[in-house]
């Protein structure tokens, strides 16, 4: 039984999501703006609805992670790998690889700063969502040059 009303609620944020996104499309500006600075929002009633149909169908509490560790055989962790994945999702952040020059991420870096800074963004007088995003999108991009700037000297 809990898995038919886990199902139903799953089914009813698909439902929700495509109204949503009816609405959202439905004014392109709006849909597009969105899709770009806040997907989260754009995709929230799916989210929510598939977190909650899980929930129901697993009679376990939803507690969200976002520790994770890699450890060797020994249940070390292991430094190297997790050196080696946080570079890799520092140069995905700053759209580059670890074969590009310096003065290539540089670039990177300066175009993603002047795209997403939280400063350019409130002088447009966007909704306050999308100012928080430019904030944390600042602050990642800020790390991530900050941590491959380290890792090349």
């Amino acid at each position: 039984m809990k898995t038919i009303i886990g199902l139903i609620a799953i089914a009813f944020g698909v439902f929700l999501e495509v109204l949503w996104l009816g609405v959202c499309f439905g004014t392109v500006i709006i849909g597009i703006l969105l899709l770009i600075f806040a997907p989260r929002i754009l995709f929230f009633p799916f989210n929510f609805f598939l977190l909650v149909g899980l929930t129901i169908m697993s009679n376990k509490p939803y507690v969200r992670s976002t520790h994770y560790r890699y450890t060797n055989h020994s249940g070390e962790q292991n430094s190297y790998a997790r050196a080696t994945n946080n570079l890799s999702r520092y140069y995905e952040i700053l759209e580059s690889n670890q074969s590009d020059s310096f003065d290539i991420v540089k670039a990177n870096y300066r175009r993603l700063i002047k795209q997403y800074h939280y400063d350019s963004i409130a002088s447009k007088n966007l909704p306050e969502d999308m100012v928080i995003f430019a904030q944390e999108k600042t602050q990642s991009l800020n790390e991530a040059y900050a941590a491959i700037k380290a890792a090349r000297e």
